[in-house]
C-alpha cells in the first residue's frame, strides 16, 4: 500500500504539471482542457492567474513522497468544485480516490461539485468511491476532443450534521 498525500503546490512542481498535462492519452481522457495543451506560455499564464486566486487551492498529490499528480478546489458561478489529475504512473492503484479524499476532508463547503467526460470510466469511478453522484447531463465544448460531448455534473452533499 501506498502513501497519498497532499501537499502545497511549489514552483518546482511547474515542469512536472506541464507534462502531465500533456500526456496525449490522458489529455483525450480528460476532454476539457486546454486548447493546446503543448503550449507552455499558455501553460504558465493559467497557472499563475491559478495560484494568484485566493478561491483556488491548488495542491500536489504525492505517492510515497513522489510526484502523482494534482487536486484543486476552485469556485465558479459561485459554486465550490472539485478536480483532479493523477499521472499514467499512479493510475490503478487508488491514488486518485485517496487524493479526493484528503481534498474532500479540506473543504468545509458542501455542496461540492465536480464535472467529468461521459466516458471518463475512472474519474467516475473515483467520484463515486468518495460520495459524489451525478445529478446532471449537459452537452459542453471539450478542447481535447474538439467538439461538443456528454458532461456529467456530480455533486457532493452536506452530512446530517451539516458538513
Amino acid at each position: 500500500m501506498t502513501h497519498v498525500d497532499l501537499r502545497p503546490f511549489d514552483d518546482d512542481d511547474a515542469d512536472a504539471v506541464f507534462e502531465m498535462m500533456r500526456d496525449p492519452d490522458a489529455v483525450a481522457q480528460a476532454a476539457f482542457t486546454a486548447d493546446d495543451p503543448s503550449d507552455r506560455a499558455a501553460f504558465d499564464a493559467w497557472l499563475e492567474r491559478h495560484r494568484a486566486d485566493d478561491r483556488v487551492s491548488m495542491l500536489v498529490v504525492t505517492d510515497d513522497g513522489g510526484f502523482a499528480g494534482t487536486a484543486a478546489a476552485f469556485t465558479v458561478d459561485g459554486d465550490r468544485e472539485v478536480t483532479f489529475w493523477i499521472t499514467r504512473n499512479a493510475q490503478g492503484r487508488g491514488v486518485a480516490s485517496a487524493a479526493l479524499r484528503l481534498l474532500v476532508a479540506r473543504e468545509a463547503e458542501r455542496p461540492l461539485y465536480a464535472r467529468v467526460a461521459a466516458d471518463n470510466a475512472a474519474s467516475i469511478a473515483v467520484l463515486a468511491k468518495n460520495g459524489f453522484s451525478e445529478i446532471r447531463r449537459q452537452r459542453a465544448y471539450a478542447p481535447a476532443r474538439g467538439e461538443e460531448i456528454d458532461e456529467l455534473v456530480f455533486a457532493l452533499p452536506p452530512t446530517l450534521d451539516g458538513i
